[in-house]
């Protein structure tokens, strides 16, 4: 299927980027000025350079049949790029992705988490990302944890959420979606621990995707179940 991925220009037009994919994850590199979009149907992480595509990777599904095979994508400022492997309970991991599409699985991660949401921080060489269980009765357990790059290790920051998906890191502030509690939140840190969490805003649509816009504010998606609106 030929879906696209939209990129806004300033006077606000949408200009389509057509990609044979199911676009789910998506990062932008702008030491590169490289687009790099996650196809959650095929497992393909693309890399988009203006007209040319190309097929960075491709993430095998682990063994677990389902629609949507990975989502969040962070990458670096040396064309890293960290994708997330939704897992379905059995098979949940992050992926390093390198330029040259290398593909290595953090192998320290627990598989039994749901991943969505991933961001990397360059100034501490970790990523910071999403994370919940599942049951009968929807997600739950949900945290978000930082991941040592060097060592693979996760440590929980803060837990508490119930579906947590999208993050974005600003400066020392984390902001997170949780889409079952429909609700966004800031944590702040100070040295790598969490402080403080406030809630930024309540009762709308299920919150989903995050990105940094600027240095302290960010976009947010989401969708309304009963108006059926994004």
């Amino acid at each position: 299927l030929m879906h696209n991925a939209l990129a806004l220009d300033v006077d606000d037009d949408l200009q389509p980027i057509l990609v044979r994919a199911d676009p789910n994850g998506i990062a932008y590199d702008r030491h590169g000025n490289t687009l790099y979009v996650a196809d959650g149907y095929s497992g393909a992480v693309l890399r988009i350079d203006g007209q040319r595509q190309r097929r960075l990777a491709t993430i095998d599904a682990g063994g677990v049949v389902g629609n949507n095979r990975i989502g969040g994508l962070a990458v670096t400022p040396y064309a890293t790029v960290f994708v997330t492997r939704l897992g379905y309970g059995e098979a949940g991991t992050i992926f390093r992705v390198e330029p040259d599409g290398q593909t290595e699985a953090l192998e320290r991660l627990p598989t039994h988490y749901w991943r969505l949401g991933v961001t990397y921080d360059a100034t501490e060489h970790a990523l910071y990302a999403t994370q919940y269980l599942t049951s009968k009765q929807g997600a739950h357990s949900g945290e978000v944890v930082t991941i040592d790059l060097v060592t693979g290790e996760a440590s929980t920051i803060m837990d508490g959420f119930g579906r947590p998906i999208g993050i974005a890191k600003l400066g020392s502030t984390l902001v997170v979606a949780d889409a079952r509690q429909r609700a966004v939140f800031r944590i702040d840190l100070v040295a790598g621990r969490a402080v403080r969490r406030l809630q930024l805003v309540a009762d709308i649509g299920r919150p989903d995707s995050l990105c940094a816009l600027g240095q302290d504010s960010v976009l947010v998606t989401s969708y309304d179940d009963e108006s059926q609106r994004g």
